[in-house]
Formats: C-alpha cells, sequence, structure tokens
C-alpha cells in the first residue's frame, strides 16, 4: 500500500471526473498533483497553472533565501522541496494579492507535490508526519 492509499492519507486519489489540466509544462508539479489540487469550491483545475505560475515567478526570486533559510526536503533536476513554517503562505498571499481560495489552492498544490515525491522516493510517511508542523514550497530549478 502506497502513501495514496493509505487511510486518512492527505493525497486523495485521482479523480476520474475533473477535468484535464492544461498547461501545465511551465510549472513544476506533475499534471496530476494539479488535477488532484484543483477544487470545485476553489480554484478550478483550468485557473491552477495560470496561478501556480505566478507563485513560481515569485517563488524564482525568493530562490537563495529559500535554500537559506529553510530545510530542503527533495531536489531533482527539475525542482527543489523545502519545509517552511505554516503560516508561509499568508505572507505569499499578501505579497501577491492572493485571494483565502487562491492561497489555499497554491498551498494544496505544493503539499500534495511533496507527498506525491515522497511516495515515489519511499519518504511518504516522513514527508507525511512533517506536514504536521510544516508546509512545502515547490520551486523550479535553474
Amino acid at each position: 500500500m502506497s502513501p495514496f492509499d493509505a487511510p486518512g492519507s492527505r493525497e486523495p486519489r485521482d479523480r476520474p471526473d475533473a477535468p484535464p489540466v492544461p498547461d501545465a509544462d511551465g510549472v513544476p508539479f506533475d499534471p496530476a498533483v494539479l488535477q488532484q489540487a484543483a477544487h470545485p469550491e476553489g480554484v478550478e483545475a483550468g485557473e491552477l497553472p495560470e496561478l501556480l505560475g505566478q507563485v513560481e515567478a515569485h517563488l524564482t526570486d525568493c530562490r537563495e533565501s529559500l535554500r537559506r533559510k529553510f530545510e530542503r526536503a527533495h531536489a531533482d533536476d527539475h525542482r527543489e522541496l523545502f519545509f517552511v513554517p505554516p503560516d508561509y503562505w499568508e505572507g505569499v498571499a499578501t505579497v501577491l494579492s492572493l485571494s483565502s481560495r487562491e492561497k489555499e489552492a497554491v498551498r494544496r498544490a505544493h503539499e500534495r507535490q511533496l507527498l506525491r515525491v515522497g511516495a515515489e522516493t519511499r519518504r511518504g510517511m516522513e514527508f507525511d508526519a512533517a506536514l504536521d508542523i510544516r508546509t512545502a514550497v515547490v520551486v523550479s530549478r535553474e
């Protein structure tokens, strides 16, 4: 059983009724994660890549600061993942003038990407436990 199948896991299975996510190539997220992070009461799947692109531009400017201040959970050829304080997304939302639903969609996408990478690297339980006290940031590599 993978962390994606575990009862109570933060990572729901792919929703078969969810629409495909367009233009997901410009952000450091797996398309399945974007589909899972889209929420009918929040940000729709079609809006999510553009929103995450806006956040990605901000995070790219902050990459060196993220590296200095926070624990890097994982890095690969495409992205770096960091553990940050739970209120991190409040500050980003303020700087970028994000609504509460946009902020939650961004947080959800970043955390779900962390959990997906955790499952792929056999660190799923570790990453899931870390999200009890922190949140995640995903930023593309240079």
